[in-house]
């Protein structure tokens, strides 16, 4: 395993400099249909969304095809490419129902959520940790159900025009988001005090951006690159880490989970790039295993094993969720 300062490469660039694709009033029929028909007839929609870019949109074909022969070992079918970016449009179409609260139609589960509601009574602040899998907006509203304060970290600049659209819905989450810019630090201040007052932070760390170091550990028994930042986050924090993920299963349940990942992060200098491979290569291993359980799950349209940008933009009227967290 090896720890590597990424280059500002055009590939990367890209990802974070690039637009949604799309158009302002698409994104908005979607809402108007979400709004006012409700989730069934706008899933319609959404089915011919998912077929029109399976059939056209090759990057992102090609993309699900690859994931599938890593996670299956065989060549995957046509349909399952569909009902991989099928499931991403669908996902994302949920969004705006549950930042609306509007969740009596949906069936959640949860796992090991005792781990966050003690963390809050204690005053203790706290990490959470997820990747592109499943619907991170699912674990928002329930925290929102809950009462439990809790932030987002992330690179926002290729998102913000669907996330404008979304911060309409429920302004009150705006003030929520904290955004990483290029370049500066401020936003490790604002994490900082968020966790001093006993909130949650949440941040995703399967994606690397520009000038980022990574760790390469096993992935699917392939070497991948995984961001060291939210680790060497939470080792300034000194505060826990859980691992919380919010898996979409057919037609309206969505599974939260959530685990202990580490009490404190502890980084000792002489030793730091093998404390941090450990850590990334735990999180990995972990990673793999939810993945496996709902491989359509996963939300990186792009080759994951390789130093290239993920396609941003999916499906026009609902734009991927690269907004969501960091990297």
């Amino acid at each position: 395993m090896t720890t590597a300062l990424v280059k500002p490469t055009a590939e990367r660039a890209a990802w974070l400099g690039t637009a949604e694709r799309g158009t302002l009033l698409g994104i908005r029929v979607v809402f108007w249909m979400a709004t006012v028909l409700g989730r069934a007839p706008t899933r319609v929609l959404v089915r011919l969304i998912a077929l029109y870019y399976t059939l056209f949109d090759r990057p992102a074909r090609t993309a699900s095809r690859a994931w599938f022969r890593v996670v299956h070992g065989e060549e995957p079918t046509w349909g399952a490419v569909y009902r991989h970016i099928l499931r991403f449009s669908q996902v994302t179409l949920d969004r705006i129902f549950l930042l609306r609260g509007r969740t009596s139609g949906f069936t959640v589960t949860r796992t090991g959520h005792h781990h966050l509601t003690e963390a809050i009574a204690r005053g203790r602040g706290a990490v959470l940790l997820g990747a592109h899998l499943g619907s991170f907006e699912a674990m928002r509203a329930g925290a929102d159900q809950d009462g439990v304060p809790l932030n987002i970290l992330g690179h926002f600049k290729n998102a913000r025009m669907i996330n404008a659209l979304f911060e309409q819905l429920d302004p009150g989450k705006a003030a929520r988001v904290i955004h990483i810019e290029a370049g500066s630090v401020e936003f490790i201040f604002k994490v900082q005090e968020r966790i001093d007052a006993g909130e949650l932070v949440a941040v995703l760390g399967d994606r690397t951006g520009l000038n980022e170091k990574t760790v390469t550990v096993q992935f699917f028994g392939r070497p991948a690159r995984f961001p060291v930042g939210p680790f060497m986050l939470a080792a300034v924090l000194k505060c826990p880490v859980f691992l919380t993920f919010g898996l979409y299963h057919e037609p309206n349940r969505y599974d939260l989970s959530c685990e202990p990942f580490a009490d404190v992060v502890v980084l000792p200098r002489k030793q730091r790039q093998a404390h941090l491979e450990e850590l990334v290569q735990r999180f990995a291993t972990r990673l793999e295993d939810l993945c496996r359980r709902a491989p359509d799950n996963w939300f990186n349209f792009y080759d994951f094993w390789r130093d290239a940008s993920p396609v941003v933009g999916v499906a026009p009227l609902l734009p991927p969720r690269d907004g969501d967290g960091v990297g």
